[in-house]
């Protein structure tokens, strides 16, 4: 398995002629040893788009598959360019979405329930929580509406600007600081036909708010340490059930299949029988299968089909307009441990007060930004990095949070405390080994804001989007936020 991940990773990577060690983005530093608001946002505007656009795209499909009617197409061996596949028949009157994480499955339940468009969801994995999003720990940008919080739209969108390093686009900003928080109460809040997602709550019944850096006010959602996990698991059971999306798993897209200017579906590869097939859709495709942050030795994400830059190649390979790839975030704070694959130490560590510190004890943060350990995350990526190079002997950057109650820490960290503690490390008593790894792609298939790319019929979401947001750097949280 790990062989097959590390020759799919490097074929994307070839594909697309994508630098692994570029250095160009003010998000990323080089790899040595080291806010789903747009996504529920776009998928609302995809599926809004796609009942609109739908006419062109079915003429599309008709002329591909030969058929003078897209409802109602005989299941047939076509020729699509010069590839012998097989179609997969029925009714072609239908959204495709590839990728069941939080931007997929966003993406199909808005287009389904809002706007009755049949959904068929395509994914790898044999399950739909086989995704990235599952493996987001410390939480989703929300709204505190607390006025002593100061929190609103316009600091939302100051913070946001400040962490992109002033390379966002200010559109994308304002549609995330407006518009998120009712999108996160409609899809993961309010319950049936969507989610309802159980975040942690203060003895009052409120929800619980933390701070992460580079915001300035608590307004980050959480479910202990595993925020990812409890979010993925209501959210792609919420599609799972919905009677207009219909799941297919181990299903590998190969291609986008166009002619002549427009997306008309997706060759695919079942991963169990081998068999090699054609989705149409005269609904539109919507690429949400992450980001391309996994093909780097040093990475946050997990092994798989995860993360492998899937959406960025599939795009160039239709000619697709991709832009600021070089815009890898590093998250600054990944386990180190040697021989080992990086682990995620989660912002939301630093939120609650842990300091970095060198081998001697020495606090630094601050020797490269006054905000410390919470500036954004490319400023604390490179002040680890730089204070890694320091010395020869032996490791010499750590994470402590020591001073916090080891009942507390165990409580609010539980998955981190299950990592560590089978390799004889403990939140409340070790200072924890740390170096930055490749984590998130701020880049990827360029999008407007109805989730459009330059291929008619074509739309992408979530990571695997280049709206313009996160700028050089995406700020903390808004890998779900």
């Amino acid at each position: 398995q790990s062989s097959q991940r590390e020759r799919i990773g490097t074929f994307f990577a070839i594909l697309f002629r994508y630098r692994l060690h570029s250095t160009r983005s003010c998000g990323s530093v080089e790899p040595v040893d080291t806010a789903l608001a747009l996504p529920l946002i776009i998928g609302k505007m995809i599926a809004r788009t796609a009942r609109l656009s739908s006419f062109a795209i079915q003429r599309q499909v008709c002329r591909t598959v030969g058929s003078h009617d897209p409802t109602s197409i005989s299941r047939d061996v076509r020729f699509i360019g010069s590839r012998r596949f097989q179609s997969s028949g029925g009714n072609h009157d239908r959204l495709l979405v590839v990728g069941s994480g939080v931007a997929g499955s966003a993406a199909a339940l808005i287009a389904a329930q809002t706007y009755q468009i049949p959904v068929t969801l395509l994914f790898a994995g044999s399950i739909p929580q086989d995704c990235n999003s599952n493996w987001a720990q410390g939480g989703i940008i929300y709204r505190n509406y607390d006025p002593a919080s100061g929190d609103s739209a316009d600091l939302l969108a100051q913070d946001i600007h400040r962490a992109g390093a002033g390379l966002c686009v200010d559109e994308a900003v304002r549609k995330v600081s407006e518009e998120g928080p009712d999108r996160v109460r409609q899809l993961l809040l309010n319950g049936a036909p969507f989610a309802d997602v159980p975040f942690d709550k203060m003895p009052n019944g409120d929800l619980s708010l933390c701070l992460e850096a580079s915001h300035a006010a608590p307004r980050i959602l959480h479910y202990a340490d595993h925020t990812g996990m409890i979010i993925t698991q209501h959210i792609t059971q919420a599609a799972a059930r919905h009677p207009l999306i219909t799941l297919k798993p181990q299903t590998l897209v190969t291609d986008i299949v166009h002619r002549d200017g427009v997306c008309v579906g997706v060759s695919t590869l079942d991963r169990g029988s081998g068999e090699q097939g054609v989705e149409f859709a005269t609904r539109g495709t919507v690429l949400a299968s992450g980001g391309l942050a996994g093909i780097y030795e040093h990475s946050t994400n997990p092994a798989g089909f995860n993360a492998l830059g899937s959406s960025v190649a599939l795009a160039s390979r239709a000619g697709v307009e991709l832009k600021d790839l070089e815009y890898v975030q590093f998250h600054p704070t990944s386990l180190f441990m040697p021989n080992e694959a990086r682990f995620l130490l989660t912002e939301a560590l630093r939120g609650e007060g842990a300091i970095l510190r060198d081998a001697s004890g020495r606090a630094f943060a601050k020797d490269f930004h006054s905000d410390g350990e919470l500036a954004p995350r490319d400023i604390v990526a490179r002040g680890v990095f730089e204070e890694s190079q320091k010395s020869d002997e032996g490791h010499n950057v750590f994470l402590d949070i020591t001073h916090r109650d080891a009942d507390w820490l165990h409580a609010r960290f539980p998955s981190i405390q299950a990592h560590l503690s089978k390799r004889g490390l403990d939140l409340a008593t070790d200072q924890l080994p740390v170096i930055p790894a490749a984590h998130y792609t701020c880049g990827g298939v360029m999008t407007d804001m109805h989730g459009r790319t330059t291929l008619k019929g074509l739309y992408a979401a979530g990571e695997a989007a280049r709206t313009g947001l996160h700028g050089g750097n995406r700020l903390a949280s808004r890998l779900v936020p």
